[in-house]
């Protein structure tokens, strides 16, 4: 016979049964109290634990910090540290006019994804070319070449998003605020610019 039936079990005293059940009852209502699940946390609750990482926000299309860049076309910068105080993304959009085109460059520590919002664009991509349409998306690792070349009549429009703040202080740089005249910096205060923001133009590596 196993010990635990050779051996009898004291009884507890009615008054020491009555105090076990009392106090397991504040113990349940106390771990109700303070475990509330995530779908019990309020609007306010979720804005206040996001504050120190961005600021929540829906933008429309034609939001966000609107700049001329380089004095062409439209760039609308939509999230990083300065608009919604993201510490994680830099988010943007533009509209390439046609015949317009970005020029092949490579990004040294981001990796970037660009979403095909309008029009049809030529992406060079590494060493070869891809025809990206109305919907697109192409995913840029780090390191590797890329630019687009607007095909057709119709106005492109892309939405560029990094991985990492950095890159939009060379689009600051490289435009200015909507209903303002961009000045064009001194090349070498470009190339400055550029090397701060890790960007390496294809131009410049290959002569």
């Amino acid at each position: 016979m196993r010990d635990c039936e050779r051996h009898s079990i004291p009884r507890k005293s009615p008054m020491i049964h009555q105090l076990s059940v009392r106090s397991a009852g504040l113990l349940l209502l106390a771990l109700a109290g303070c475990s509330r699940s995530p779908s019990s946390q309020t609007p306010k609750d979720s804005a206040e634990a996001t504050t120190n990482f961005g600021r929540p926000v829906v933008l429309a299309r034609a939001e966000g910090k609107a700049r001329t860049f380089q004095g062409r076309r439209p760039l609308w910068i939509k999230v990083d540290p300065l608009t919604q105080g993201s510490r994680a993304f830099t988010a943007a959009m533009e509209d390439l006019p046609p015949g317009d085109s970005i020029g092949i460059h490579k990004h040294l520590t981001e990796d970037e994804v660009i979403f095909v919002h309008r029009g049809t664009v030529d992406v060079t991509l590494g060493d070869s070319v891809h025809r990206g349409e109305t919907g697109a998306l192409v995913f840029v690792p780090r390191g590797t070449w890329i630019g687009f070349r607007v095909v057709g009549a119709d106005t492109a429009t892309i939405v560029f998003l990094f991985k990492t703040p950095g890159f939009e202080k060379c689009l600051r740089f490289l435009s200015a605020p909507v209903g303002t005249t961009f000045v064009r910096p001194a090349d070498a205060d470009i190339a400055a610019a550029r090397k701060e923001c890790h960007q390496v133009r294809y131009a410049d590596e290959v002569h």
